[in-house]
């Protein structure tokens, strides 16, 4: 006895035959949904126009300022802008991305990862806009590390309404060369005990950290004076130094591994003489 199967389907009203069909986009066909040129066309003019609008929202403000000679806080900008490139995202997810047509589980992820972040970035801002209950002098804008960023650039103007980074200009030469002449309000550098004429207790505190090897601001070589060059400069447990320079007999016609069995054999008929 022959079983029709044409409209066979489960419980679930799935079809085995057109697997696309338990996708809900269109009651009157089912199937994947096909956005229309048209509509596609459309989202595409309304993107671009808003991103005209985001151009000429910021030369609105750059105009009022210097017409009316003031200056917009900070959050009409970060209003402004984040309001446009909000309504541009929300159009690409719906449209481009499908989401207005997709099952609304698919909505409710992305919007569960967006809050997410929103969440971390959350923490960060009341973390960084309340440093300075804790401690006052974290209370300027914090920078970037690392970048290098204005280090070659004059001194930032007092007056100047920004605060973009701390300018310091290290007139070309390197930033930890620099930080060890100058220091700082907590740790005065070399400079300072240079002027003192003290020089000797600066390089005794710093050799008593960093006893690699003699530093290049040494011009006197207080690392012999004061003793430094002494010290034991093998790797140990507690501090590794490095060693520069070819390993000896690495490229001598005498083979490494041989040479040293030769001399621990050697050393073992010394010992039984």
């Amino acid at each position: 006895m022959s079983q029709d199967t044409t409209n066979a389907s489960n419980d679930l009203g799935w079809d085995p035959t057109d697997p696309h069909g338990i996708n809900p986009h269109d009651d009157a066909h089912e199937g994947h949904f096909v956005a229309d040129w048209k509509m596609q066309i459309s989202v595409l003019v309304i993107l671009l126009a808003f991103t005209v609008l985001t151009v000429g929202f910021y030369n609105l403000e750059q105009w009022m300022e210097t017409a009316f000679e003031i200056t917009l806080p900070k959050w009409i900008n970060i209003v402004g802008a984040m309001t446009i490139a909000t309504i541009k995202a929300i159009l690409v997810a719906a449209f481009f991305m499908q989401l207005k047509y997709d099952k609304a589980l698919n909505t409710f992820v992305m919007l569960f990862c967006l809050f997410c972040v929103a969440l971390f970035l959350g923490f960060s801002m009341i973390d960084l806009g309340s440093r300075h209950l804790v401690d006052p002098e974290r209370a300027p804008s914090i920078v970037p590390g690392g970048t290098g960023v204005g280090l070659n650039a004059a001194s930032a103007d007092k007056d100047f309404s920004l605060i973009l980074s701390p300018k310091v200009n290290t007139g070309g030469s390197n930033i930890v060369l620099y930080a060890r002449l100058h220091g700082s309000k907590e740790k005065p550098g070399l400079l300072y005990y240079r002027e003192k004429g003290d020089e000797a207790s600066f390089w005794k505190k710093f050799y008593s950290g960093h006893a690699a090897g003699r530093d290049t601001l040494d011009e006197h070589n207080f690392y012999e004076q004061l003793g430094f060059a002494t010290h034991d400069a093998t790797s140990d447990a507690n501090a590794s130094h490095p060693r520069h320079g070819l390993t000896p007999g690495l490229f001598s016609d005498v083979d490494p591994a041989a040479s040293s069995s030769a001399d621990s054999q050697a050393e073992s008929q010394d010992d039984g003489h």
